[in-house]
C-alpha cells in the first residue's frame, strides 16, 4: 500500500492540528444536544486523514487536539452541574486514552487493509475507556450517536460496539479513499455502507409474547431542581401524591398497571427503615394497587456505607426483589482513596459515605414478567441490561435522578445511551426519572412517549413483552473477542513491518580482508 504525501512544514503541520479539532468537534456534535449523527463518520475520515498525513512522531499531539476538543465539548454539562476540576480532571482522562488510540491509528496506517485494523483499534480504546481508570467513562462511543441514522438498523445486529466499528471503518476508508482508489479501499468502504442496506431491509426481529401497561412517575424537584438531599422529603411526598392522583384517574378510566416505575433516589433515606418514606411508599403501592419499583438509598452493613438499589414495592406493604446499581460514578457515589483524598475539596463532605456496587442482580419478577433495571449511569454500560435479557429479561427499565444535572445536556445525552440500548436489546425500556428525561422508548429505538421536564409528571403506556435474544446480545462475548484480536493482528503487522524495515536499513557489515 503506498503512502500518502507528507505534509509541508509550518503550515501542513497547523493544517493537521486544525484537522484534528474540526474532527473532534464534529464528533462531540455528532451526540446530543446537537445529534447530528451522520457527523461521526466524517469526524473519523478527519482524523484518520489527519493522522496518516502527520508522522509518527505527531500522532500523540494530533491525537491530543482531537481528544481534548472532543471531551471538552461532549462533557462540558460538568462546568454546569459539578465544576471545573471535575470537567479537567475527566477531559484529561478521556484525552490520554484518545491520544493513545490516535498512536495506534497512525502505526496501523500503513498496513494492508489499514482502515479495518484502524476501526478495530478505535473500538477496543472505547472499551478501554468505558472501563479503566476508576470504572470508566462510557459517554461517547461512536455507536450512541447511531439512533437517529439510517445505521440505527445496525444496532440490533451488531450492538453499539459493532455499529462503532463500522462506523469508524466507513469514516477511515472514506479518508483512504481520498487519496487512492484501490479495489481494497473501495470494497472497505463498501462494507458498512452495504451492511446498513442489508439491514434497514431486513431489520432484525424477536418474539413478541403480549403486551402490559406500565407507568412511571416523574416527581419533580423543588427549587431549581438540582439539590434533590436538600428537598428528599418534599420529592418523596410529589411521588406519592402523582401516584395517588393518576391511581384516581385511572379507576376514573377503568385501567389498571402491572407496574409503576419511581426514579432513583424517588428516596433519599433507607425506605425500610425511615417510617415516613416507608408509609409514603406503602400508600402509593396501595392507591395504585400494583407493585411500585422504588429507588432509594438503602443503609449498607456500616454507618459509612449504602447502596443505591430499585426496590420492588407491592400493595399489601411486603417487598419482592431488588436491583443494585452495579456502576457507581467515583467521586459522586464513592470516594476513591477516601483517607488521602477525601479533605481536598469540599464538595466531598456532601458524600459522606461510599455506595457499594451492586453483583449482577436481576431481571426482577414481576407477577411472572422479568423486568430488568438499570440505575442512570447503569445504562451506558454494555453487561447490566444485556446479562438480564440473556436471563430471560422481556422488558427494561432505567431508574434515574439526573437532578444534579437538571439543565445541562448530560440527561439528554443519557436518553440518547437508552435509545440505543433499546435497539441494541430489542426490547422497551421506560425510563423514570426525577425530573427529566423520562420516556418511553420502543425496541427499535424509538420514543413513543416523552415527559416535559422539570414538572411532576406521569406516563403510562401498553408495552410489548418480548423473547429471543438479538444477535448483539447473543454474540456480545465474541464480537468483544474478535474487536481485541484484529486490533492486536493488526499492532502486530505493524511491528512487524517495522522490524522487516530496520533490517533493511541496517548497513551491510564488511568483513575483514584475509
Amino acid at each position: 500500500m503506498g503512502q500518502a504525501a507528507p505534509p509541508a512544514p509550518g503550515r501542513g503541520v497547523l493544517t493537521l492540528v486544525l484537522l484534528s479539532v474540526v474532527a473532534g468537534a464534529l464528533a462531540a456534535l455528532a451526540f446530543e444536544p446537537v445529534g447530528i449523527g451522520w457527523l461521526a463518520p466524517l469526524a473519523m475520515a478527519l482524523i484518520w486523514a489527519s493522522l496518516q498525513r502527520g508522522s509518527h512522531r505527531s500522532a500523540s499531539f494530533l491525537g491530543l487536539c482531537f481528544g481534548a476538543t472532543f471531551s471538552a465539548i461532549l462533557l462540558w454539562w460538568l462546568v454546569e452541574s459539578v465544576g471545573w476540576v471535575a470537567w479537567i480532571a475527566l477531559c484529561a482522562a478521556v484525552t490520554a486514552i484518545l491520544t493513545a488510540a490516535a498512536v495506534g491509528l497512525r502505526a496501523v496506517g500503513r498496513v494492508p487493509l489499514a482502515p479495518l485494523w484502524g476501526a478495530a483499534v478505535w473500538v477496543s480504546v472505547e472499551a478501554l475507556r468505558a472501563s479503566w481508570p476508576l470504572g470508566g467513562m462510557p459517554w461517547g462511543q461512536l455507536g450512541f450517536a447511531a439512533v437517529d441514522t439510517p445505521w440505527k438498523s445496525l444496532l440490533p445486529y451488531a450492538g453499539v460496539s459493532g455499529t462503532g466499528f463500522l462506523t469508524a471503518l466507513a469514516g477511515f476508508a472514506l479518508a483512504e479513499l481520498y487519496t487512492r482508489r484501490t479495489a481494497i479501499e473501495i470494497t472497505l468502504a463498501s462494507v458498512p455502507v452495504l451492511a446498513v442496506g442489508a439491514t434497514a431491509v431486513s431489520p432484525y426481529q424477536v418474539s413478541i409474547d403480549g403486551t402490559t401497561v406500565v407507568g412511571a412517575v416523574q416527581g419533580g424537584v423543588p427549587g431549581d431542581g438540582t439539590d434533590l438531599v436538600a428537598h428528599h422529603r418534599q420529592v418523596t411526598r410529589n411521588h406519592l401524591e402523582a401516584t395517588v392522583e393518576l391511581a384516581a384517574r385511572l379507576r376514573a378510566e377503568g385501567g389498571e398497571l402491572s407496574l409503576l416505575i419511581w426514579p432513583e433516589n424517588a428516596t433519599a433515606v433507607d425506605p425500610i427503615r425511615d417510617t415516613t418514606a416507608r408509609e409514603s411508599i406503602q400508600r402509593a403501592a396501595a392507591a395504585i394497587d400494583a407493585p411500585v419499583l422504588v429507588g432509594g438509598i438503602v443503609d449498607g452493613p456500616d454507618e459509612l456505607s449504602a447502596y443505591n438499589r430499585g426496590i420492588l414495592w407491592l400493595p399489601d406493604g411486603s417487598r419482592a426483589g431488588t436491583y443494585t446499581k452495579t456502576h457507581l460514578v467515583p467521586f459522586g457515589e464513592y470516594i476513591p482513596w477516601r483517607s488521602v483524598v477525601g479533605t481536598w475539596f469540599a464538595r466531598f463532605e456532601q458524600i459522606p459515605r461510599d455506595m457499594l456496587p451492586g453483583r449482577g442482580e436481576g431481571p426482577i419478577d414481576v407477577d411472572g414478567i422479568l423486568v430488568a433495571d438499570a440505575i442512570c449511569f447503569d445504562v451506558a454500560y454494555e453487561d447490566v441490561l444485556a446479562d438480564q435479557v440473556r436471563r430471560g429479561a422481556s422488558l427494561a427499565v432505567v431508574q434515574t435522578s439526573n437532578a444534579t444535572f437538571f439543565g445541562t445536556s448530560q440527561p439528554e445525552q443519557q436518553f440518547e445511551i437508552t435509545r440505543a440500548r433499546a435497539a441494541e436489546l430489542a426490547r422497551t425500556i421506560v425510563v423514570a426519572s426525577t425530573n427529566g428525561v423520562s420516556g418511553v422508548v420502543d425496541a427499535d429505538g424509538s420514543v413513543r412517549e416523552r415527559a416535559p421536564t422539570g414538572i411532576t409528571a406521569t406516563l403510562v403506556a401498553e408495552v410489548e413483552l418480548r423473547s429471543g435474544l438479538t444477535p448483539a446480545v447473543r454474540f456480545q462475548a465474541a464480537r468483544s473477542a474478535a474487536t481485541f484480536g484484529a486490533a492486536s493482528l493488526g499492532l502486530l503487522a505493524t511491528g512487524l513491518r517495522w522490524m522487516r524495515q530496520r533490517r533493511r536499513m541496517r548497513p551491510a557489515t564488511l568483513s575483514n580482508p584475509a
